[in-house]
């Protein structure tokens, strides 16, 4: 008779075992990444919802505030039109000017800009 030899170890080579066991692991890996993506996902789309809303909520408090504001200062206008009157004559002749004063300001740095030098335009 001829001695076998017999594996004591009690493991066995089984390649195709390894393997599905290797494939069930990515698989579960993928899975969990996957699950992450979508998470990631939900919470970036909930983030840009609540900030969609607030901006929303800004405009309409914007828009309530200025209509307010322009009501107010019809207000004050028909309670005191001479006054509102004697302020836009003053906002205006004090635009007038200082318009004038940088324009003759202007006029004049052009003129000494195309005069040579030591000649007096």
């Amino acid at each position: 008779m001829t001695p076998s030899i017999v594996d004591t170890t009690g493991r066995q080579d089984h390649p195709v075992r390894d393997k599905a066991v290797d494939a069930v692991r990515h698989v579960a890996h993928a899975s969990h990444e996957a699950r992450l993506l979508k998470t990631i996902a939900a919470d970036a789309v909930e983030d840009g919802v609540y900030a969609a809303k607030r901006a929303v909520k800004a405009a309409r408090r914007w828009t309530q505030n200025t209509a307010d504001l322009r009501d107010q200062a019809a207000y004050r206008i028909k309670r005191e039109p001479f006054k509102f009157v004697g302020l836009a004559l003053g906002v205006g002749i004090q635009l007038g000017l200082i318009l004038g004063w940088v324009s003759r300001r202007a006029t004049r740095c052009t003129s000494h800009a195309s005069t040579p030098r030591g000649e007096t335009a």
